[in-house]
């Protein structure tokens, strides 16, 4: 695991906090899912907040930066590992007041394609009292990570099992996979 403050300059966090806000406000966030494929649906007893994939044909001039760094770590993770890591994906993640995230790994459990998650979070004046801290789980105990402006934290999709804790005020974030897989082309026809 990795979590590092300040990667990214104070005025791209600030401008993808009001992009994030502005498509929340359009009504562009759904509510969130879990599993994979036909087995996806939704249980609002396991999670509460909504998301916005991002498509790499239609990102902002911000995003589009963000996804620069991401290919850039991605590049770095795959010689590191020496392993191929062809893509990621990311999604604008939002969590009203009340919301949590119950433990879970990121890896789906009839496939292995989701690598390295990444998270970015995008709170500003973020205090201890409003929760959402992202709980880690280890074999002797557990530790918690303040979701703070521009702090990004870099895990093990498959190995690093966590939590969401409930969220006191809105929780705001761009969370990410790095894959070992191709995409899948979507056809039109």
């Amino acid at each position: 695991m990795a979590i590092v403050d300040d990667l990214l300059p104070h005025e791209v966090l600030q401008q993808l906090l009001s992009e994030l806000k502005q498509a929340l406000g359009e009504g562009e966030f759904h509510p969130a899912h879990i599993g994979h494929g036909v087995a996806e649906y939704r249980i609002s007893e396991i999670r509460g907040d909504k998301i916005m994939w991002l498509e790499e044909n239609a990102l902002t001039e911000y995003q589009r930066l963000y996804f620069s760094f991401l290919d850039e770590l991605r590049e770095h993770l795959s010689n590191y590992f020496r392993i191929a890591l062809p893509w990621q994906e990311c999604h604008l993640a939002a969590y009203p007041s009340g919301s949590f995230y119950k433990r879970h790994f990121d890896q789906f459990r009839e496939t292995n394609n989701r690598i390295f998650s990444v998270i970015l979070y995008l709170n500003e004046n973020w205090k201890p009292e409003d929760g959402g801290q992202l709980r880690v789980y280890e074999s002797d105990g557990h530790y918690d990570i303040d979701p703070k402006m521009g702090r990004l934290v870099c895990f093990r999709s498959d190995l690093v099992e966590h939590e969401v804790l409930i969220t006191n005020k809105p929780r705001f974030s761009i969370t990410g996979w790095i894959r070992r897989d191709e995409p899948t082309p979507i056809f039109l026809g």
